[in-house]
């Protein structure tokens, strides 16, 4: 079970509301940018590609740039939590205590919204 916890932010003007919508779209895309490099190492080279040399692939992209370079690396460690986590789940199925079926490797988020 997951928890949660919405909050809104109230009594925004609508240039605050938009820069916040756009700083949430960039954050996105950088999510998705950096496992994009990681699944495509994966998928070329069977191994990981850990978020120091991740950082290396991201940084010339436009996302990184627009974001301030602390969130950006943020973002990245994020993405590499997601894969240590997938291929710990793996080991932990080839020791029998956790089912393949139930292993997946971590999703882009949504084009648009959520």
């Amino acid at each position: 079970m997951y928890l949660t916890q919405k909050n809104k932010i109230r009594n925004l003007s609508i240039t605050e509301f938009k820069a916040l919508k756009e700083l949430c779209r960039l954050s996105k895309n950088m999510y998705n940018v950096g496992l994009y490099s990681v699944r495509q190492f994966y998928f070329s080279e069977g191994g990981y590609l850990r978020y120091e040399s991740n950082y290396h692939y991201c940084k010339e992209n436009e996302n990184y740039r627009l974001l301030q370079t602390d969130i950006a690396q943020q973002i990245l460690k994020v993405v590499d939590r997601s894969f240590k986590s997938f291929f710990n789940l793996i080991e932990k199925a080839k020791e029998s205590v956790y089912r393949f079926e139930q292993i997946r490797m971590p999703r882009y988020l949504k084009k648009e919204g959520g």
